[in-house]
């Protein structure tokens, strides 16, 4: 489940703190692809995300929260709900950043064969005692350098939770007739859309810190020719609704991208980040001004333009950032 594979599901199902997301994507007669989302609310308290702790408080509330949710997918397909509306269907599922660790590693070499890499990362991760691995489950996904620089030629992006936080999920998504086939975070798929949508200018040409705001948590990722640089998750707290509207919130999203920034010059004097990509819901505009004025970067917003380019969306699809990244999750 955790490894990449060729043939994804056209289905997914994103958790979050505030709300669920439920996207799915078919071909009709001539080839051409629709896509559909829909999202609903979820109590607060309900998915506390947490890569060591129990994340779900009521799994039985939760659990009629997806079916409700997924229902008109049944119908669509089955016509009344009935015929086929309990056979199990492979899915994608996408988890708050902050419902798993994430790390990155630099290697000069890396084995070839799957079973050699994924203990080389295991072992490296256990040395630096950066999560404890005993019962913990990992994904990696490995970025070559084309910087053409000195330095380690691999970087490998780490992401481990613990196996009984990601049974919850597991369980939760069985028990409505789901079944995982891969397991994501919400910032890295959406990262993923931006790199297969951003063919006007490649992403392995340019220099930019990617920020995305989603469940309660700010995100933010550099990277330089195709070389992921850092990467660092902090939480916002419970007050993130219209965050890019109010003042106090938007200068700590502000200050927080700013450290990204000088952490990342320190341990990588040479790189000059010229650009930002934000990816978060509501009204942008004081936040594009603050980041050009206090980092002096040109800033490029990641919307729902991008699934568009990529295929119709239904009308009746909700549009936001839980949305975007369900619908990345089967792009």
């Amino acid at each position: 489940m955790w490894d990449w594979i060729s043939s994804r599901p056209q289905r997914c199902l994103k958790f979050g703190t505030a709300s669920i997301a439920w996207a799915e994507t078919e071909r009709n007669w001539h080839g051409r692809r629709r896509h559909r989302c829909v999202m609903a609310p979820v109590d607060d308290g309900m998915i506390t995300p947490s890569p060591t702790e129990e994340n779900v408080s009521d799994a039985s509330a939760l659990a009629n929260r997806i079916r409700a949710l997924i229902s008109p997918d049944l119908r669509h397909r089955t016509g009344d709900g009935g015929l086929f509306s309990d056979f199990p269907r492979r899915i994608a599922v996408l988890l708050p950043d902050t419902a798993v660790s994430t790390t990155i590693l630099h290697l000069e070499q890396l084995p070839t064969r799957d079973e050699e890499r994924d203990a080389l990362i295991r072992w490296r991760l256990g040395q630096e005692h950066l999560f404890p691995m005993n019962g913990a489950k990992m994904l990696f996904q490995v970025f070559h350098d084309r910087s053409r620089e000195k330095g380690p030629m691999h970087t490998v992006l780490t992401v481990t939770i613990q196996e009984s936080v990601l049974k919850q999920y597991e369980s939760l998504c069985e028990s409505v007739g789901l079944i995982p086939q891969e397991v994501s975070i919400t910032s890295l798929q959406i990262f993923d859309l931006w790199r297969k949508t951003s063919k006007a200018s490649p992403w392995q040409n340019r220099e930019c810190l990617w920020v995305s705001i989603s469940d309660r948590a700010l995100t933010t990722i550099i990277c330089r020719q195709g070389r992921l640089l850092l990467y660092r998750c902090k939480l916002l707290g419970s007050e993130t609704a219209d965050a890019l509207t109010k003042a106090d919130m938007l200068k700590k999203i502000v200050d927080e991208c700013c450290a990204s920034v000088e952490i990342c010059q320190q341990q990588y004097p040479s790189a000059v980040v010229k650009e930002v990509v934000i990816c978060a819901d509501g009204e942008t505009a004081a936040f594009r001004e603050m980041i050009e004025s206090d980092l002096g970067l040109s800033v490029e917003h990641l919307g729902w333009e991008s699934i568009n380019a990529l295929g119709r969306v239904s009308r009746e699809s909700h549009r936001g950032m839980p949305s975007l990244a369900a619908m990345a999750g089967v792009l």
